[in-house]
């Protein structure tokens, strides 16, 4: 379920307005491909605690709380401002359904829990990193 998971978060965020008009389609798991045009987002998960209960068949819950890390790289630091900025208005505080058929899932909130912004003088390069913590059911 976990590839459903981030499937919804690519599809959701490609066509989040906000985003589109930083970034287009440019979102990208892990790392920046190597021939990728700048601005853009890349995304990765962090961790995913899950709640642990004991009942009498010895099952556990299927809700879990991954953390997701989405970092914005741009040539500018007003660039990754304004799309830190975006992330955070699509996922901050959402719940629902994200994705489409095939991808989608449902989420019971997320939360951001920590935003850095950095600079990279190797790849003069400005970064904005976002942590989220998502709540759903696998």
């Amino acid at each position: 379920m976990a590839a459903v998971l981030e499937q919804g978060l690519v599809s959701y965020l490609t066509q989040y307005a906000g985003l589109v008009s930083l970034i287009s389609t440019r979102v990208y798991n892990f790392k920046i491909p190597q021939d990728a045009t700048l601005p853009c987002l890349v995304y990765q998960r962090i961790s995913t605690p899950r709640v642990l209960t004991h009942d009498t068949s010895g099952s556990g819950s299927d809700l879990s709380s991954p953390r997701f890390q989405f970092d914005a790289w741009a040539t500018t630091s007003s660039s990754v401002k304004a799309i830190t900025d975006q992330v955070r208005a699509a996922m901050n505080g959402k719940s629902g359904t994200i994705g489409t058929a095939g991808n989608a899932v449902t989420i019971q909130g997320a939360l951001v829990d920590d935003e850095a912004p950095s600079y990279d003088p190797d790849t003069e390069l400005f970064r904005s990193r976002s942590d989220y913590i998502i709540w759903h059911v696998d």
